[in-house]
């Protein structure tokens, strides 16, 4: 790969040429994309989307919105690290042509921070409400659904399964956060208000990965593109460079960052919102840490070194707990001090494999075999241990679960009929005036520039335009439909 290319400035859709007195104030283009994001109504539906805490009336647990930025905020350190370090592993963003043009170099370090700026704010941007259950509640209802809808055009028609292709059910059935986020950029071709360059885009593509090449691999385990985008996907890849001679996508380099912002904002806030939240305290944290990190060292094979490492980051909270009385401090104090640990071993990893990153042959994250990779498997058993199954989750994902699946059961079928494809129950066509105007725009617009005829492709997009509409609503929003549909309120 390139760093040209990887960092290129094209888009789906043309800007507008800015007046020539802007040019005495130069900003990087990409800085301005920036305030494009943080403008956008997308952006700002983060606000009340679960981060982990479904449906929480707390205002100091994190919303989607607040993870976002903390991640923008990690991704840009860690692109100042990898890109400005002194050390004996430092790598510059440029080709091998360019090493003479300091002002290249200077340019190029700029750009990176921005793009990892702008894909921190975004790479949440697909996911449904209410979390990642969210996304597996949609999935299952897809698995459990697509057998028993009928389009109602006859009697001895065939179900909804029997006349979508098999790529198309599987999209369904594997419904992710991360394919839906490059299905909402993707809509620039269209005069969307997110248009955005293929480099920040190729760099929030976690998953390289469309779903018939799903594999076990920590970047292919999930999917990240639908085939509704497929071309967009490989037009954006031919572009940026992330495709190899034997024509597979591979990541982008600044994508392996993110997704490393994204695990250090987690595996640290979400431990503290837990304290916060009463679910566990610090001592519980302290005596799981102190029983586990040893025999997990052992299960996973780590080094004595890492171990050690473990160590001193849990004797850093014994401490802090020991001097601190007020216990959200202590998470918030130990939290920054882990938060700089994890940063220094990622950056550390980023250099020395960046040779692996670049050719595309690098199939870790960059908590591979490091100093903290113990640290890492041990923060995430205790969140297993101590958050993801404890009742103040479990208790609001039902609700979840009951929300969305009335308002699939509601909004696929009158989806699947409109359109003048079947026959429209008076209940399909009230449940259509329901779903905003620019989803509906957005699938004529597709059909009319994209000359889709094929009725079981029309079909798979109309279903997509129903999910567009249920995974962009805020908990708050798919809440308040919910209640009012069912005549709760």
């Amino acid at each position: 790969m390139e760093w040209k290319k990887l960092l290129t400035e094209c888009r789906f859709g043309k800007e507008e040429e800015n007046p020539r007195a802007f040019e005495d104030y130069y900003i990087s283009p990409f800085e301005r994309d920036y305030e494009m994001i943080v403008s956008s109504a997308a952006f700002r539906r983060l606000q009340d989307k679960t981060q982990v805490f479904p449906l929480s009336k707390s205002d100091f647990v994190r919303t989607r919105l607040t993870h976002s930025i903390e991640v923008s905020t990690i991704a840009k350190q860690l692109g100042i690290m990898c890109f400005q370090n002194t050390s004996f592993y430092q790598h510059l963003p440029i080709d091998s042509d360019e090493r003479d043009n300091k002002k290249l170099i200077s340019q190029r370090v700029g750009d990176i921070e921005a793009i990892l700026s702008c894909a921190g704010l975004l790479h949440d941007l697909g996911n449904p409400p209410f979390g990642h259950v969210g996304e597996e509640i949609i999935r299952e209802w897809f698995k459990d659904n697509l057998k028993k809808i009928y389009s109602l055009k006859r009697n001895d028609e065939k179900p909804v399964s029997e006349l979508l292709n098999q790529k198309q059910i599987m999209d369904l059935e594997n419904f992710e956060g991360n394919a839906q986020a490059l299905r909402i950029l993707s809509k620039a071709r269209y005069q969307k208000e997110l248009n955005l360059p293929f480099s920040i885009i190729s760099a929030l593509i976690k998953y390289p990965t469309r779903c018939d090449e799903i594999g076990k691999t920590n970047i292919r385990h999930k999917m990240g593109c639908y085939q509704a985008e497929e071309n967009a996907f490989l037009d954006i890849a031919k572009e940026v460079g992330t495709i190899n001679d034997e024509g597979v996508v591979i990541r982008h380099p600044l994508a392996y960052i993110v997704e490393a912002a994204d695990d250090i904002a987690y595996m640290t806030a979400d431990l503290e919102d837990a304290v916060k939240s009463g679910i566990v305290s610090v001592n519980d944290l302290l005596y799981f840490f102190k029983n586990t990190y040893e025999s997990l060292g052992e299960n996973y094979g780590e080094s004595k070194q890492h171990v050690e490492r473990t160590r001193e980051i849990i004797n850093k909270l014994d401490s802090l707990n020991r001097a601190e009385e007020d216990k959200t401090k202590v998470m918030s104090q130990w939290g920054t001090y882990l938060r700089r640990w994890l940063m220094y071993v990622v950056c550390w990893r980023f250099s020395k494999s960046y040779d692996n990153l670049l050719q595309g042959t690098y199939a870790y994250d960059l908590f591979y075999d490091n100093n903290h990779s113990l640290t890492v498997k041990m923060l995430k058993k205790a969140m297993s241990e101590f958050v993801f199954d404890s009742r103040i989750i479990t208790e609001p994902e039902m609700s979840a679960q009951i929300i969305l699946n009335f308002l699939l059961d509601k909004f696929i079928p009158a989806v699947i009929r409109f359109d003048n494809y079947g026959v429209m129950t008076t209940q399909d066509k009230k449940v259509i005036t329901l779903i905003s105007a620019n989803y509906i725009d957005d699938y004529f617009k597709v059909k009319k520039f994209d000359g889709i005829t094929d009725e079981a492709e029309l079909l798979y997009r109309r279903i997509l335009t129903a999910t567009d509409f249920i995974s962009g609503m805020t908990d708050g929003y798919a809440k308040a439909l919910y209640k009012k549909m069912s005549g709760l309120e």
